[in-house]
């Protein structure tokens, strides 16, 4: 499998350039004339695979480039299919010591030339269109304009819910009595309130010291303006970005200005632990009791800002159930009191929807305050969670904030979490089941001594790590058994299937088909059997099959042949 590997990016791209790098091969000696056609393959299809490991890693996409990005990804699907029949002709043939058959020589000759014509109109359109130009040039325009964290720094105490709790204990972390410099990282998943409760700490006990900051670091960090932030705020002046203010410059006048003092400082969303080391440099040991507060949303980036004080990482809880109700019911009437009792019973089952995130409960909150109290509006919103949420500004706010997870994921663990949309809500996934999947369809990849079993597990605990998946089951030695996807993730990341035509999902009402690509991984969900076509009218050959069976909601796999 080494070098073998499937991605929701890539397509089947890297399991082809090997696979023409074997037909190269003494094993398979192609014809001069074939032997040059495949190189040319093999030699253009690395290009194309370059641009699309980098397009995999923008946020947005010019529609030009996403529609190239698509149908070069179909086409390797399409080639490695040719590919394989080529494979297994050549195989077949040395296995019976059969004279050389002219006819299927050719037919296969004739293969390759149609993928290599395919190739040539792939790549003159990217030519034409000017592709790498549009993705150097929106490389700096990739970002989120405005910060979707912000409004949890303005929020008013009086309207947060289940704060106090974690508030003191970060308050007693915080505060403790040790003279030199303190890192308490605070870790969760995306939405849990990280930012909300790392300012509600800061507004408490900065007020108590002249030196504080608060700066807020994002995915793609400008280091520079983080720094020349920093330094505005602990010397309480303004100060223009320069020639002069290059990161080295920035680094010593924050060092000189705080060496004795003593400082509180929230460094709020940092993903990296670069970015950390960075900026860490600013910020010198004292014996001043000075403090700082990081938030992350990845578990290794929390241990390395407090390392080797590892006890000092405070792990964000999600809401109870009655906190959830509290700041839900507050959210859209007031109070629980004012709810209607007939809205009652969907607004609990909403509410257990949202798995005790606050920003899924506030954003399900402000698109309810946009609907009528008719029960029938609220069970449709019910239901699409979970499933494609419909189109809304908060719906997409949150989204956004969600998405930013996904996004700072390497390609391998984006593909690897994209598979789990075929498993339903609430599912309990056995880790080793879900790690053999992952082999089978030649997402793991070989790495140094390690099998691919324990490489697949170790990508199982970088998603726990980044906040992607919930475990369960934790044994003795700290694996967990298992997991379950909190059913916002597991709406997000069913919306990025079907946009990179990763799943196609028959059954869900909000998942309709409207992919004329052909269909590569095929999810059925027989609970509305009222909204399932009928397999034989989609382009399906050589599918996964995932079936739900309604009976038990027990998931059942097998590869299904038209």
């Amino acid at each position: 499998m080494e070098g073998i590997m499937i991605s929701a990016a890539t397509g089947a791209m890297n399991s082809l350039l090997t696979k023409l790098t074997a037909l190269l091969g003494e094993d398979y000696k192609a014809q001069k004339g074939l032997s040059r056609a495949i190189t040319f393959l093999r030699d253009e299809l690395s290009s194309m695979n370059s641009l699309l490991e980098k397009l995999a890693g923008m946020e947005t996409l010019d529609p030009q480039v996403r529609e190239w990005r698509n149908q070069v990804r179909e086409m390797a699907y399409d080639m490695e299919d040719y590919i394989d029949k080529a494979i297994c002709f050549a195989s077949t043939m040395r296995s019976v010591r059969m004279v050389k058959d002219f006819g299927a020589q050719r037919e296969i000759a004739g293969q390759i030339q149609e993928l290599k014509a395919r190739i040539i109109v792939a790549s003159q359109r990217r030519d034409r269109y000017k592709l790498d130009e549009v993705v150097v040039g929106s490389g700096s325009k990739n970002v989120v304009a405005i910060d979707p964290r912000l409004p949890a720094l303005y929020v008013e105490a009086t309207n947060l819910v289940g704060v106090d709790g974690p508030s003191e204990d970060l308050i007693r972390l915080v505060t403790d009595e040790d003279l030199s410099v303190r890192v308490v990282s605070v870790v969760g998943f995306g939405g849990s309130g990280k930012t909300t409760l790392a300012n509600q700490v800061y507004k408490k006990i900065g007020d108590q010291l002249k030196c504080q900051a608060f700066i807020s670091v994002s995915l793609n960090p400008d280091i520079r303006k983080i720094l020349l932030s920093l330094l505005s705020q602990v010397k309480n002046e303004d100060y223009a970005i320069t020639e002069q203010s290059n990161e080295e410059s920035l680094i010593n006048a924050l060092r000189d200005f705080l060496k004795d003092k003593r400082y509180i400082i929230v460094i709020d969303d940092i993903w990296s632990i670069q970015a950390w080391k960075t900026i860490k440099c600013a910020l010198p040991e004292s014996s001043f009791r000075s403090r700082i507060i990081v938030t992350t949303r990845n578990i290794d980036v929390a241990k390395s800002c407090c390392s080797p004080y590892h006890d000092l990482v405070f792990k964000i809880r999600l809401l109870s159930e009655a906190d959830s109700k509290a700041l839900f019911y507050r959210r859209v009437f007031g109070c629980e009191e004012k709810c209607p009792l007939h809205l009652k019973e969907v607004s609990t089952e909403i509410i257990r929807k949202c798995g005790g995130l606050p920003l899924a409960i506030i954003t399900m909150g402000s698109l309810l305050g946009t609907k009528s109290d008719s029960r029938e509006d609220w069970t449709i919103v019910r239901n699409s969670i979970g499933l494609g949420l419909e189109k809304n500004p908060d719906v997409e706010e949150m989204r956004v904030i969600l998405s930013l997870s996904y996004t700072d994921l390497p390609l391998h663990l984006k593909t690897c979490l994209l598979y789990l949309a075929i498993y339903p809500e609430d599912y309990v996934i056995q880790m080793e089941d879900l790690v053999r999947r992952w082999i089978a369809e030649g997402f793991v990849k070989a790495e140094g001594r390690r099998n691919l079993m324990d490489v697949g597990k170790h990508y199982f605990n970088e998603l726990i790590n980044r906040n992607m998946i919930q475990p369960l089951d934790i044994s003795y030695n700290g694996q967990a058994k298992g997991c379950r996807v909190h059913d916002m993730i597991l709406d997000l990341i069913k919306s990025k299937a079907v946009e990179e035509n990763f799943i196609t999902f028959n059954g869900d009402e909000q998942h309709i088909l409207v992919s004329k690509d052909k269909v590569r991984r095929l999810s059925i969900n027989y609970c509305s059997q009222g909204n399932v076509r009928p397999v034989s009218t989609m382009n399906s050959a050589h599918v996964p099959l995932a079936y739900l069976d309604v009976s038990n909601r027990c998931l059942q796999f097998w590869n299904f042949q038209p």
